[in-house]
């Protein structure tokens, strides 16, 4: 796929994005087939859900009518087998309309937790191919869909949890994150058009495996694997501005942890210590053994906070959105392991900070 086109794809992802948030619905299908045909340089596209057409744009838009049952056999076998089909040809498309223009079509489901619940329908004309590198490309597309699909029904459930519950689920999404790595996804579409599709691609993985995130703890070894994984897009972004170290000995990966508990530690290290310090900086993932369980620290080497800050920084909703992040894993460490086991911050300005917990031994 030239270059141009590899930039049109995401584009698409970044400008469809937002209006999937809502879910699907007639009104976020018709603007993303708008979006899917232009951008893709496609002859028609379509969006629908399991039973409907819910928005059609192109060629064949008199018969292919948003609001009617699915009319190819195509796109019925899709949704029934959950995977990606490609036909050529009116028969193998199968419409029923011996004058329909479509001659090459591909559909790709689109997945909520395991469940398909519609698809994009990707059109060419007759004696017209898709191509291999369109086809790839509206893979990872349909991919990063359906997590923002499922970001969507989060928000459902949302309403319906309690509030400590709803803190739970909005610890586990930065939008400062979500905002800071859209905008280099966006940045690299012109400088590597071919390492932002793999961010994209890579992106939607990560959203995933967070919201599949279950049960109340994990290991130290499972959540430093989840960080490793966050660290990708901030090596993106910041690229040698950015070292990271981890020291952590065997013993201690088996340690049991409150689920998604260092990311926020670590972001918060990127976000106000090293991105605002001129020059490189380090961050330090370390986890000893200490009275009768394991302390893990989280250091920086960034602009440190001053004085008549660090007393307060443990303030929900304190300060530029640093006291969120750490309020919220303060809480949650004291509420299963008492107050010994809160967040302890030491720092200095110009040096850096450090964040520490401890979490106590199974038994």
């Amino acid at each position: 796929m030239p270059l141009l086109q590899q930039v049109d794809a995401l584009q698409l992802v970044l400008e469809a994005l937002p209006l999937l948030r809502g879910g699907l619905t007639a009104k976020s299908a018709r603007r993303t087939t708008e979006l899917l045909q232009r951008r893709l340089q496609l002859d028609a596209a379509a969006v629908v859900d399991t039973e409907v057409v819910l928005a059609f744009q192109g060629i064949g838009s008199d018969h292919h009518l948003p609001g009617t049952p699915i009319a190819t056999s195509l796109t019925r076998r899709a949704l029934t087998e959950g995977r990606v089909l490609a036909a050529a040809g009116p028969e193998a498309i199968g419409c029923a309309r011996p004058d329909c223009p479509l001659g090459a079509a591909m559909v790709l489901p689109l997945q909520v937790r395991g469940q398909v619940v519609g698809a994009l329908k990707l059109y060419r004309r007759r004696r017209r191919h898709l191509g291999r590198a369109r086809a790839r490309a509206a893979e990872a597309v349909a991919r990063l869909f359906s997590v923002y699909l499922e970001l969507a029904e989060l928000d459902v459930q949302a309403a319906r949890v309690t509030q400590a519950e709803l803190e739970a689920l909005r610890a586990q999404i930065s939008p400062h994150f979500l905002f800071n790595t859209l905008n280099t996804i966006a940045a690299l579409t012109y400088a590597d058009a071919a390492r932002a599709h793999d961010l994209i691609v890579r992106f939607a993985e990560f959203f995933r495996d967070t919201l599949n995130h279950r049960g109340e703890f994990a290991t130290l070894e499972d959540e430093l694997a989840y960080v490793n994984a966050y660290l990708e897009f901030e090596r993106a972004r910041l690229g040698d501005r950015l070292r990271v170290d981890v020291d952590v000995a065997p013993e201690c990966r088996r340690a049991l942890l409150p689920v998604l508990v260092v990311q926020p530690l670590v972001e918060n290290a990127i976000n106000h210590g090293i991105e605002p310090r001129p020059g490189p900086g380090s961050v330090r993932i370390a986890a000893r053994a200490e009275a009768e369980g394991y302390r893990i620290v989280v250091s920086d080497t960034g602009i440190g906070i001053p004085p008549e800050r660090l007393g307060r920084v443990l303030e929900r909703g304190y300060g530029t959105g640093l006291g969120m992040g750490l309020a919220n894993v303060d809480q949650r460490l004291k509420s299963l392991f008492g107050l010994s086991s809160g967040l302890r911050i030491q720092s200095a300005v110009g040096e850096g900070t450090d964040v520490s917990f401890w979490v106590p031994a199974r038994r």
